[in-house]
């Protein structure tokens, strides 16, 4: 787990969001869980965060085809041609560590926030504060593919604080 989260911050939905997480890495043969990975978890969800993000056309497959978008622009930039994905498939031997990603986006969070409010609205709330720590990041692979996406992550995180 990244770092120290409070007992409370890991209620039961954001427990099934972050070993989600750790599935979608897996299954994309990544060496590490990183903000993508739990992004991906999250827009898979039918939470109030999972719906936010369909809002503005990321939905799973949105949210994948973003993160195909940069990593495409990324390989052009360094002057590689994308590959077909079946061909980027990985086979892992263990499970993937924590990244320095997804541990930046858990501490941008704040799941302080909601301390004194019943177990059930902080559960509720917990998911959409792990996907506002996602959205808050400046520098790295989700940033870029929202950006290539044309999402506004203001306009999204404001969204977030009304869901």
């Amino acid at each position: 787990m990244p770092d120290r989260l409070d007992d409370d911050a890991l209620d039961a939905t954001l427990k099934e969001v972050i070993i989600s997480s750790i599935d979608e890495a897996i299954r994309r043969g990544a060496a590490s869980v990183e903000a993508e990975h739990l992004l991906l978890a999250i827009s898979a969800g039918h939470d109030a965060a999972g719906r936010t993000l369909a809002e503005f056309g990321l939905d799973h497959d949105g949210v994948e085809a973003a993160l195909r978008g940069e990593r495409e622009r990324s390989l052009r930039a360094a002057g590689i041609e994308p590959v077909a994905e079946d061909r980027l498939a990985a086979t892992r031997q263990s499970r993937p560590a924590w990244g320095a990603t997804v541990r930046e986006a858990l501490r941008r969070a704040d799941f302080k926030t909601h301390r004194k409010r019943g177990r059930a609205e902080r559960e509720r709330l917990a998911v959409g504060d792990a996907l506002v720590g996602i959205l808050r990041a400046d520098l790295g692979t989700v940033p870029r593919a929202l950006a290539y996406a044309g999402v506004d992550r203001a306009a999204l995180i404001d969204a977030l604080g009304r869901a």
